[in-house]
């Protein structure tokens, strides 16, 4: 009420409690429906244990929606939680969205809207402006509050979701997709419920060309899956998150201070995704580290055109080289314009696609040099400007005038970099639509054996095997292999042992069908002594080959079905060199996958290295994703080394399916 009141919110304030006649001057109402008027938004500050009457007779009166601010819901057990989908079902029934339980409210700066419980806002006024954000902690979220109020950014809306028993942040962010009162938006995550509708809402802002900043915390792994397969420990729960936000082009902060540093350049400065920047310092040293800070962010400090350095020259006292960092030097104290005029200058340098400033105190010229930044610094142009030891009024006059500000150096370059990078994230095409997710992911059976896997994947896709023959009985194999031709590999085949380096269920290098025969017969009384079942033996010819990949598809319970895709081997989960996407792909996305790798040089041909037919190859995962898409019954496949041998065949070393529990692995999709 106060906050509201404070505020000056324009609307009409009912406050409601039967124990009070007025409330801050304002006529007090027994219940909602004793005010005798539509309400669009009713508050609830009661006991967890009144709140269905309440929703119940809120709904019945025509109330256009709730905030719950009550705890004692799904957060404190299974009697909590049976009372909060109760609440849910009373507002999903009336069709009237609700925000919370257990959360802090909504505020909207541009509206003087404050229904929210939160002290922070005690006493202060909530600015007006372009950022909205939305939390899962209502703390955090009040945290974010005062930060981004301290450092002068404006809020179009603030959210705290609380428990999500009906509106959740996949529906925040739709609401900031779609409102043109916000140009940037913040999200802390602790996890998202539906998938979906999450992508959906990320879809929508990429193609708004709205920033997304996102905080997300915890990350653990699926280890229950990692056992049985690669994929299963390289798709974890975070890495996930991390696929989805690199999709939609959403940029994962470090912290808030992280995201306060780069919403303050996305709201001010204009766009570019470029990546070479001109730095000015007013100090030598600091002029390096700005330079270093640069590079560690990848990008690129080139130096000035001869032109621009001539110009320079007649500017800069004489012992100042004028390069790229430019150091003013402590003469810029005397010679007031020289910032003024150096800006000029490098404005006219078309080399160059944002700028980075170092200032230092200089308090005696502060006002001179603000002036000089806000008249000059270029309008086509991201810039970011660090000013130690500033005097604050200048800080803040600078910041009202659109000019970034940041306390230390390396602030100041990520902040550009991030501008950088989320301009060239929307110049590829708008990811597709999501397919419907099933609720928990795909049903998980067990992983068929090698040969089984090898059958369906050949046969449904252009996908290549090594020449071999499947036995049960080793006398056999003369009769089935004759004709196979050395070197050989001898693999047991086995649904206990589906990773068999390592573990006496592999044998390289066999000469010929004997050498094998014989291999396979003291593989399976060794599996036979220690009870592991057998299905029989793969033997298959040994390929030469110089690129190795693993391909990876399962379906993440959040967010659907994902591809990893990355050098492969045994060694895969100790040195990893993976990415990952949510289907569906193109085949331009995939191939942009694969360069996207460490090793992406070598499969170009670095340094004589034999090239990888990188389209060829981002066809095959293609067809093999467009299998898992329309085949529900498949949980996951992985084939781990899939090969691009010598004559620029893409061939499957190994390979496991696994298919839902009803589904025999291996039989036709």
């Amino acid at each position: 009420m106060n906050a509201l009141l404070h505020n000056d919110f324009p609307g009409k304030i009912y406050p409601v409690n039967p124990g009070r006649e007025q409330i801050q001057g304002l006529d007090c109402h027994p219940s909602v429906d004793a005010i005798g008027e539509t309400v669009d938004l009713v508050i609830l500050a009661v006991p967890a244990e009144d709140v269905p009457d309440q929703l119940r007779m809120g709904c019945d009166c025509g109330v256009g929606g709730f905030i719950v601010f009550a705890s004692g819901f799904s957060e404190t057990g299974s009697e909590g939680t049976e009372r909060q989908a109760e609440i849910s079902q009373i507002v999903q029934d009336a069709g009237v969205p609700m925000i919370g339980p257990n959360c802090l409210g909504i505020m909207n700066g541009n509206h003087n809207m404050l229904a929210s419980s939160t002290v922070v806002m005690g006493g202060r006024r909530l600015p007006g402006g372009n950022y909205g954000f939305a939390t899962q902690s209502g703390a955090l979220g009040t945290y974010w509050l005062d930060m981004t109020m301290k450092a002068g950014l404006g809020v179009s809306a603030w959210i705290s979701t609380g428990n999500e028993a009906d509106v959740d942040l996949a529906a925040c962010l739709d609401y900031f997709s779609e409102d043109d009162e916000t140009e940037v938006i913040g999200l802390y995550i602790e996890g998202i419920r539906d998938g979906a509708a999450f992508r959906a809402a990320a879809r929508k802002a990429f193609e708004r060309r709205k920033p997304v900043l996102v905080l997300k915390s915890g990350s653990s792994r699926q280890g229950a899956t990692a056992a049985a397969s690669h994929t299963g420990a390289l798709a974890g729960e975070d890495e996930a998150y991390d696929a989805v936000f690199r999709q939609y082009n959403i940029w994962r902060s470090g912290s808030l201070t992280d995201m306060a540093n780069q919403a303050e350049i996305l709201l001010t400065q204009p766009r570019s995704a470029g990546q070479r920047v001109a730095v000015i310092s007013v100090s030598g040293g600091a002029g390096v580290l700005m330079t270093d800070a640069s590079v560690a962010e990848g990008l690129d400090v080139p130096d000035f055109s001869p032109e621009t350095k001539e110009r320079l020259a007649k500017i800069l006292p004489g012992f100042a080289t004028p390069q790229n960092p430019i150091d003013l030097t402590a003469q810029i104290v005397m010679h007031k314009t020289m910032l003024r005029e150096v800006l000029r200058i490098i404005s006219d340098d078309t080399g160059y696609d944002g700028l980075l400033l170092f200032m230092g105190g200089l308090g005696q010229i502060a006002e001179e040099l603000a002036d000089a930044l806000v008249s000059e610094l270029p309008r086509d142009m991201p810039c970011a400007l660090t000013w130690q030891a500033a005097p604050e009024e200048t800080v803040r006059q600078v910041r009202e005038r659109g000019i970034p500000v940041y306390g230390e150096i390396g602030y100041a370059a990520r902040a550009l970099a991030t501008q950088f990078r989320m301009s060239a994230g929307w110049n590829g095409p708008t990811p597709a639509e999501a397919p419907p997710i099933i609720q928990g992911g795909r049903p998980e059976g067990p992983f068929g054996v090698e040969h089984r896997s090898k059958d369906l994947l050949c046969s449904a896709t252009s996908l290549e095997r090594p020449v071999g023959v499947f036995a049960t009985d080793p006398g056999n194999l003369m009769e089935v292999g004759g004709e196979l031709s050395g070197p050989l590999v001898v693999k047991l085949q086995s649904p206990a042992m589906l990773h068999k380096s390592g573990s006496g269920g592999i044998a390289l290098g066999l000469q010929n069908v004997d050498e094998a025969a014989e291999s396979a017969r003291g593989m399976i009384k060794f599996a036979t002594a220690r009870g592991i079942p057998v299905d029989g033996v793969l033997v298959e010819e040994m390929i030469s080959f110089d690129h190795e990949f693993i391909v990876g598809l399962r379906c993440d319970p959040v967010f659907g079905p994902m591809l990893v895709l990355g050098r492969g081997g045994v060694t895969v989960e100790l040195e990893p060199d993976v990415t990952r996407a949510f289907l569906p792909l193109t085949a331009s996305e995939i191939e942009d996958m694969i360069r996207s790798l460490r090793a992406a040089p070598l499969l170009e041909g670095f340094r004589g290295a034999q090239p990888c037919d990188i389209a060829g190859l981002a066809r095959i995962v293609k067809e093999l994703c467009d299998l898992y898409m329309h085949d529900e019954t498949l949980s996951e496949i992985e084939i781990n080394p899939l090969v691009a041998d010598r004559t620029g065949r893409f061939v499957a070393l190994d390979a496991l399916v696994s298919r839902s529990p009803e589904t025999r692995v291996g039989d036709a999709p």
